[in-house]
């Protein structure tokens, strides 16, 4: 898997992700032209954790290197990720409380 490749699991939260992580661990600064994280890839993202494909934990860690993966654009949904990175500020991440984020993404 290359660079760009790992980059493109953790965007859409692919079934190789593991190994993407383990790829991104391994060569965190690579020169390549960013990746755009939308609001697609957020909605996806967040469908998983409600139909109990991914739990609390998998989304944070999703939501903090996506924001702080500097091979990834994520302005379009940086406010969502400050939200999940910082539950505080929306209450408990739970299935109520990410509909309500699916909600505003419509």
């Amino acid at each position: 898997m290359t660079y760009e490749q790992a980059l493109s699991q953790l965007i859409t939260y692919g079934d190789n992700i593991n190994n993407a992580f383990l790829i991104l661990a391994k060569q965190p600064s690579v020169n390549v032209l960013p990746l755009r994280a939308t609001k697609s890839h957020l909605k996806n993202v967040l469908t998983k954790f409600i139909n109990n494909a991914i739990d609390e934990d998998d989304l944070c860690l999703w939501a903090a290197i996506i924001e702080n993966q500097q091979a990834i654009d994520s302005y379009e949904i940086e406010d969502f990720l400050y939200a999940l990175n910082n539950s505080e500020l929306m209450g408990e991440i739970n299935k109520e409380s990410i509909t309500k984020m699916l909600t505003l993404l419509e």
